[in-house]
């Protein structure tokens, strides 16, 4: 499976993509230290060779995820979880550091086959322009692009760890190559 990787970090995330024998074919990661730690993982074989691309919204705007589209069947990434975070303001939709709608706008020039996302739970509660929860947004428009999603909240405890640090995790899958599905539609299972 071709892996593009949007807020790559460090790459900890792609390394497990490669454990299931993906192969990332670009990297998107505005922080320096992070690209020059995938720069490292890369010059010695931890991680597959290929581009690294700073802020997303350039990455869109200056047509490189375009480019991407019949190259990619993943789009995975954990977007900025800030906005929605218990820990912060709760500001989401208007909060400057929302990444995504530039997320959303990668998915929809790419078109994968799949979307993998992660984000904090306070996703499901903070609210958006309408005071609906964000997440309403997220499958929204998802469910606009085509896919049919599943999520659930799992965190570090469920794998045996001794702290908790619960995550949302959504999947999503393209209902048809080109064209959403009618009924396409957003569920948790």
């Amino acid at each position: 499976m071709r892996e593009l990787s949007l807020f790559t970090g460090g790459g900890g995330g792609v390394l497990a993509s490669k454990l299931l024998g993906h192969r990332v074919v670009g990297y998107v990661e505005w922080e320096p230290y992070a690209q020059e730690v995938i720069r490292q993982r890369i010059a010695d074989g931890h991680l597959d060779a290929a581009p690294i691309f700073g802020d997303i919204r350039a990455f869109v705007r200056d047509g490189y995820a375009r480019a991407y589209r019949g190259m990619v069947d993943l789009v995975s990434g954990g977007f900025p979880c800030q906005p929605f975070s218990v820990a912060g303001k709760r500001a989401g939709h208007a909060d400057e550091r929302n990444m995504w709608p530039a997320t959303v706008e990668v998915l929809r020039e790419v078109r994968p086959r799949f979307a993998f996302l992660e984000n904090v739970p306070g996703l499901l509660t903070c609210a958006d322009e309408r005071g609906r929860p964000y997440i309403h947004t997220v499958f929204g428009d998802l469910a606009e692009l085509g896919f049919d999603c599943r999520w659930g909240v799992v965190g570090a405890d469920d794998a045996g760890a001794p702290h908790r640090r619960k995550r949302l995790w959504i999947v999503g899958r393209m209902g048809h190559a080109e064209q959403p599905p009618a009924h396409a539609h957003a569920a948790r299972g």
